[in-house]
């Protein structure tokens, strides 16, 4: 093998290809596997079939929702509004309901308050809620700003309800509902007050009846449902009250006050909360900066400010300091 030489001039070796046994070979699988070949076509055809109709359906289920949201997005400017506005230097654009839908219930056990649906006022307690309840609403945005609960069965709680309704501002939505009994210290005067906000039934309310009221202070009455009780021992029977209160533009909602620091904090605040009277006025508002004489102890109820210390004692229970 060490002596082995290739020869050059030799040809290459090419291997022959038996054409008759390839040509035996596919003949014989044509004639064995016939149908196999033909179902393999067949299941190409129906994938390709499906295909197609999985993308016609998509493309009408995507023409057909595109017509739904032109027509809502059409149907906006009756039923919904759209609110701007900057948020650290961002444009931010919200659709926003026209109207809300309240609902009232005034009962002997059970006094609720729902807005679209959403329970914002519920009280069932046994030997709780006594009283006339009241939420007050932002007229541009809906949201609730405040609610109390006047005692009307003892005495000077009606004082106390008209103070709270004379501070609240012109064009907030007022909601009231009767829980138990209301009206056996409900003075002339409060009664005079309700009716100036638009009740039909203030003066002729007595013991144990069921009341209800949806109104605009300054405005309109949205409604109003009244149930007499028939005898001294018994309560007039639920009323459910159902209002359809359109929403105010927010530019119509808010004081032009200067644009300075104070009323930057103002507008903040009186946006959210309401029955502050001449704090949130929008022609003469009272001033937010609170000065005392040194040495000088200024007392308000149950309240005390030093002017050394800066310590504030609050007689009660307020959510408004802690927002």
């Amino acid at each position: 093998m060490d002596m082995w030489q290739p020869n050059p001039k030799a040809e290459p070796f090419i291997p022959k290809r038996d054409v008759k046994k390839v040509v035996l070979n596919y003949r014989l699988s044509s004639k064995l596997f016939p149908k196999t070949r033909c179902f393999s076509r067949c299941f190409q055809a129906l994938l390709v079939l499906i295909l197609v109709l999985t993308i016609g359906l998509n493309m009408i289920f995507i023409l057909d929702t595109s017509q739904r949201l032109r027509g809502e997005l059409n149907n906006y400017g009756t039923q919904y509004v759209v609110r701007e506005e900057k948020e650290n230097g961002i444009l931010i654009q919200e659709f926003m309901p026209a109207s809300l839908t309240i609902e009232a219930l005034s009962s002997q056990s059970r006094v609720t308050v729902t807005i679209d649906g959403a329970t914002i006022l519920e009280d069932g307690e046994k030997g709780e809620g006594r009283g006339i309840h009241v939420v007050v609403l932002n007229q541009a945005s809906g949201s609730v700003m405040s609610q109390r609960l006047f005692d009307t069965y003892s005495l000077h709680e009606d004082e106390a309800m008209s103070l709270f309704l004379n501070m609240i501002s012109d064009g907030r939505i007022i909601i009231f509902a009767i829980k138990d009994e209301g009206t056996f210290q409900l003075k002339a005067a409060a009664r005079a007050l309700l009716a100036r906000l638009g009740s039909r039934h203030a003066q002729g309310l007595s013991w144990r009846d069921m009341w209800a009221m949806v109104t605009q202070k300054g405005g309109k009455v949205y409604g109003e449902s009244y149930s007499k009780s028939t005898a001294f021992s018994s309560w007039g029977t639920s009323v459910i009250l159902r209002v359809q209160v359109p929403l105010t533009p927010i530019e119509r909602s808010v004081c032009q006050w200067p644009d300075t620091e104070e009323n930057r904090r103002r507008q903040q605040f009186c946006n959210r909360i309401e029955g502050y009277g001449s704090v949130c006025s929008c022609d003469d508002p009272a001033s937010l900066s609170f000065n005392p004489e040194p040495d000088i102890e200024v007392s308000t109820f149950s309240s005390w400010v030093t002017a050394r210390h800066d310590t504030v004692f609050i007689d009660g229970y307020f959510e408004e300091p802690w927002k």
